[in-house]
């Protein structure tokens, strides 16, 4: 599948499926799944098993950055490295439980109900606007959806990019 093809494919079940914006959808998928070259069982976004899941997971090694040099997992999830990027961030390699879906629209109904948690409910309100809601999950305030340094403007640029495809 094309890049193209997989932002039309997640965009269009996302505007069934989901209440956020489906282009921030289709342009957060890609992102995390390298436009649907590593999404683990239907798992476009990256989630972790988390303490709710009764589902399958798939064990992977993946990144991660937190602000202190010794967090720790719950095996089999372990963290296999960890280096400084700043004097407030670490780079951390580790095996981690990511959620596994039976289809594309269990994932997204899943996505959803993530961020409609009361954690990103200031990024809620913002959520038909693409850009600016991923400011807000973010952007420090309430609960942060990603850990990248870098993950605004990558996102911005996959945002724009797709935004050509569905024109």
């Amino acid at each position: 599948m094309t890049n193209k093809e997989f932002a039309l494919w997640v965009y269009n079940a996302a505007k069934n499926v989901s209440d956020i914006d489906p282009l921030f959808v289709a342009a957060q998928a890609a992102l995390e799944s390298g436009w649907g070259k590593s999404g683990i069982g239907n798992n476009l976004f990256g989630i972790t098993k988390g303490s709710s899941w009764n589902g399958p997971v798939e064990l992977v090694l993946t990144t991660e950055y937190f602000s202190r040099p010794n967090i720790s997992f719950k095996l089999p999830e372990r963290v296999m490295s960890v280096s400084k990027v700043n004097e407030r961030l670490y780079k951390y390699k580790v095996y981690r439980h990511f959620r596994v879906y039976n289809s594309l629209e269990d994932c997204l109904r899943d996505h959803l109900a993530i961020l409609q948690k009361p954690h990103f409910s200031d990024a809620w309100p913002y959520r038909k606007d693409p850009i600016e809601f991923t400011k807000r999950l973010v952007d420090n305030v309430g609960g942060k959806y990603a850990t990248a340094t870098n993950y605004l403007p990558v996102m911005t640029s996959i945002i724009n990019k797709i935004s050509k495809y569905i024109e």
